[in-house]
């Protein structure tokens, strides 16, 4: 993509649908209210997870249309219990009338009710030309580390599209590091030297024989029991601060697959009885290749 302007968008065609950014065109009005409508070819569009964002069940480029509702206007004032009409209390009141009544009394505001009059909202175009992204990814419905996408000169300030282009997530060790810290029987979990530094205490049952003496006689006889021991694991493992995509959707499969090896590998550090162990009753199985020494 080259001599992109500032005013450039792009409309994302995805199976049938055409998603649109239409933030940026209502500045400080848009808050993710739900009463905004926004319209493609006059048709309403659906609202996507990712703020500012909408979806058309046809494929575009529409023209857009925002519609941003405005406060009902008030006509005038009617009395509450028209049965307390009177010269000095008339039915009806017109909003001066009433402002300058309620100036000099509190009372008025207890015996007269506002009538509204609805009023058409604004209505914003979204200009553009619209660039199309042919099975453009999804705007992510969540943020997982610190996206830095590589851009055109033209797009640095339009931060609604960055995850369109190839870039680097960072932040993945951090995540992780926080992942495994909830799993069950890690000890302790820090960064040391950039890498992870996993303690996990693994309990483990260990058959041994008992010598006991039964009452009903003389001789001692061995017993197969169960004794419970915690083996400590110690792991070092060598996670990278970050993944690169083609595209923040594609560096986010990344990350998840990353997650997945690494509490993988923490999962599967444990340890077995051993009847050959040097007398330790144990010897450890899984992950062996991470074990800090």
């Amino acid at each position: 993509m080259t001599d992109l302007g500032l005013n450039e968008r792009f409309v994302l065609i995805h199976k049938g649908r055409s998603m649109y950014y239409v933030g940026d065109a209502l500045g400080h009005r848009f808050n993710g209210r739900d009463t905004i409508t926004v319209y493609a070819d006059d048709q309403p569009m659906t609202p996507l997870r990712r703020p500012g964002w909408y979806a058309a069940d046809s494929v575009g480029p529409h023209r857009i249309a925002v519609h941003v509702p405005r406060p009902d206007r008030i006509l005038g004032y009617t009395l509450s219990d028209p049965t307390a009409e009177s010269p000095r209390f008339p039915g009806t009141l017109t909003p001066d009338e009433y402002r300058e009544r309620a100036d000099a009394s509190d009372i008025w505001y207890q015996l007269y009710t506002p009538a509204y009059e609805g009023v058409d909202p604004d209505v914003i175009t979204v200009p553009g030309p619209w660039t199309v992204l042919t099975d453009g990814p999804f705007p992510p419905d969540d943020a997982a580390g610190t996206w830095h996408p590589s851009l055109p000169t033209e797009l640095t300030r339009r931060p609604e599209y960055h995850f369109l282009f190839p870039g680097h997530l960072f932040g993945l060790r951090a995540a992780l590091q926080a992942r495994i810290r909830e799993m069950p029987h890690v000890e302790y979990c820090h960064e040391q030297e950039r890498k992870l530094d996993v303690t996990i205490k693994v309990p483990l049952q260990v058959p041994e024989h008992e010598w006991v003496t039964p009452i009903y006689s003389p001789r001692r006889r061995g017993k197969k029991v169960q004794r419970e021991i915690t083996i400590t694991r110690r792991l070092s493992l060598a996670v990278p601060d970050g993944v690169s995509g083609s595209s923040y959707s594609a560096a986010r499969k990344a990350w998840d697959e990353q997650i997945a090896h690494w509490t993988g590998i923490v999962t599967a550090a444990s340890a077995k009885g051993c009847n050959a162990c040097q007398g330790r009753g144990y010897v450890i199985v899984g992950s062996e290749e991470h074990n800090r020494l």
